[in-house]
């Protein structure tokens, strides 16, 4: 990449930076809104009146007309039931009626155990309610036969509830994470029912690793036909401008929308995600999410929970209604998600460059299996991309010393017409014509380059196959390369070699521009590494090998002799 493609490409990192600076995750629990209890949960009174536009006030799991109120349920203590699944261990509470938490015995977290999906979420998946995070952890039968788990409740009224959730028995069905969950609904009452509604709990999300970002840590829904929705933990604090300070909007507790074709619903960590879909044709109505500070083993983080708002029905005596949901929770796996339909693979959130992350994370995969090992796979994959651009780049490293050649005469035109900028652009541009120059040439790879390094950037990012990978001195291709720390400050080894290679290579780049240009372009490479440092050690990889080949290439071409600038001979005039 030349000088202008780094500079534009650094720009936009600075950008991003600055954003991430901005919106990092807190390590310390926030201050609970008004109305919020001390472990983060919303008081009842409150969430029925911040959801008051998502949810009805009426209930729309009792009989119509309502009957008294009934006295208040007395506690019963929890009792947890466990059942294996084809690639992960279940285990279902009786209060909520849902699964607790979702063990992925395959994918060991941090502390040495199995990552646990929901485990510090207030509700199971899989929990009702009438309105979100109401009442929604009643007590409910709960019966293990085989890979199916029933888990039953008599309302007062009549209504009956059953909720059957049939686990994956074979990781041929969707990798051994999907669920089926059919809740039916029973009028054994005298009067009809009259449901305007209810939200199924989708479940909770944690960071898993120290340093991530808040984007990772979200909410996502799906409305058909349109677009995918997403809400990460930062959406909830008070907006700022950056730097400045200046509130632009008050902290928001809780999240809500609505429309009548949300195809699913979904909580995401940066590599797993808990995703429910209605079946058979239906589709939900609303959705609602907040999040809590949750206090791990060794900090405090902001996690994130959701449900999933389901239409209204109505039941005579004697009538029932079944419907069915997908339930996936496991690892956030390209071709698996795509496989389950309606979009679900747009959980990974490639943004804007998906087009370029998907190829790239299918050509990664591709020479992995061939290679055994993902870091050999990025570099075969760096060295591929650059030589497909080498006679690009060999045109616009060309352009750029014809550029540097005319700099003088640039800078005769530039002082003779100071005083008017007008006959200078005129005489820069006449100048340009008469020695067949095109200023723009050296810019080439840069537009090239940016969709490679963001496509690169946010693949490499959510890339679950990168998770736990190592590389020489690198324990986690997904994590950076600390060896040690320093007074506290983690060391890392690709960054810092990152921003030697690009030294170099800017080095051996031909100069154009004035002095205060050039000296502007020292700062690139410490904008790289704030950016890169404690980002995945695979982002430092690819972009090192890159400076290596670009020097290579640098190296190869600077001794043969720079055409200098052609000034083309005048016309000849026609004989008559």
């Amino acid at each position: 990449m030349d000088r202008k493609g780094i500079t534009a490409v650094a720009v936009a990192i600075l950008v991003l930076l600055i954003w991430q600076i901005e919106f990092a995750p807190k390590f310390a629990p926030p201050t609970p809104p008004p109305g919020q209890t001390p472990s983060g949960s919303p008081a009842p009174s409150d969430v029925a009146t911040a959801a008051a536009a998502a949810a009805p006030a009426d209930n729309p799991l009792t009989a119509a007309p309502a009957p008294a109120p009934a006295p208040a349920e007395p506690k019963v203590p929890e009792k947890i039931t466990s059942a294996a699944g084809a690639a992960a261990q279940y285990h279902f509470t009786n209060l909520g009626g849902g699964i607790s938490r979702a063990e992925l015995t395959g994918y060991p977290a941090e502390s040495g155990s199995n990552v646990d999906l929901n485990e510090f979420g207030s509700l199971p998946i899989g929990a009702l309610s009438e309105k979100p995070a109401e009442e929604a952890d009643l007590p409910y039968t709960v019966t293990l036969e085989g890979n199916t788990v029933l888990c039953v409740r008599d309302q007062p009224g009549g209504l009956s509830i059953s909720k059957k959730f049939t686990l994956p028995a074979s990781i041929k069905d969707a990798h051994g994470y999907r669920v089926v969950l059919d809740v039916s609904f029973a009028n054994h009452g005298a009067q009809p029912i009259q449901s305007a509604g209810y939200y199924l709990y989708v479940g909770s999300a944690t960071p898993i690793h120290q340093r991530d970002l808040p984007l990772y840590t979200a909410f996502d829904w799906y409305v058909q036909g349109a677009k995918a929705n997403h809400i990460d933990v930062s959406w909830f604090a008070a907006g700022k401008i950056p730097f400045i300070g200046v509130e632009t909007h008050p902290e928001r507790p809780i999240y809500t929308a609505e429309s009548d074709k949300i195809g699913w619903a979904a909580i995401n960590s940066q590599f797993f995600t808990t995703v429910v879909a209605p079946q058979n044709g239906a589709a939900g109505s609303g959705v609602w999410a907040r999040r809590f500070p949750v206090k791990t083993q060794t900090r405090a983080v902001l996690a994130i929970e959701g449900a999933l708002r389901m239409p209204a029905f109505s039941l005579g005596p004697g009538q029932s209604v079944t419907q069915s949901f997908e339930i996936y929770a496991g690892p956030k796996i390209y071709a698996v998600l795509k496989g389950l339909g309606d979009g679900q693979e747009r959980i990974l959130n490639f943004g804007m460059f998906s087009y370029v992350s998907i190829f790239l994370l299918s050509a990664m995969n591709t020479l992995h299996s061939w290679t055994g090992s993902y870091a050999i796979a990025i570099i075969i994959l760096t060295l591929c991309i650059r030589g497909l651009l080498w006679p690009v780049q060999n045109k616009a490293t060309a352009s750029m010393r014809q550029m540097q050649e005319l700099q003088p005469r640039m800078t005769e035109l530039k002082e003779k017409y100071k005083d008017d900028p007008t006959r200078m652009n005129q005489e820069v541009m006449k100048l340009y014509k008469e020695y067949n120059v095109n200023p723009l040439a050296g810019c080439i790879p840069m537009f090239v380059q940016i969709p490679i390094f963001f496509g690169f950037y946010r693949m490499l990012g959510t890339a679950i196959e990168l998770r736990n990978s190592r590389f020489l001195w690198v324990h986690d291709l997904s994590q950076p390369d600390t060896v040690f720390h320093l007074a506290g400050f983690p060391v890392n080894i690709l960054p810092i070699c990152m921003a030697i290679t690009m030294v170099v290579q800017m080095s051996l780049t031909p100069k154009s521009g004035d002095q205060a240009q050039q000296r502007m372009f020292m700062f690139v490479p410490l904008i790289f590494v704030l950016f890169c440092y404690n980002f995945a050690s695979a982002l430092a990889l690819y972009w090192t090998v890159q400076n290596v080949f670009s020097i290579t290439q640098l190296y190869v071409t600077r001794k043969r002799t720079a055409p200098a600038p052609f000034k083309p001979p005048p016309p000849k005039r026609k004989s008559r």
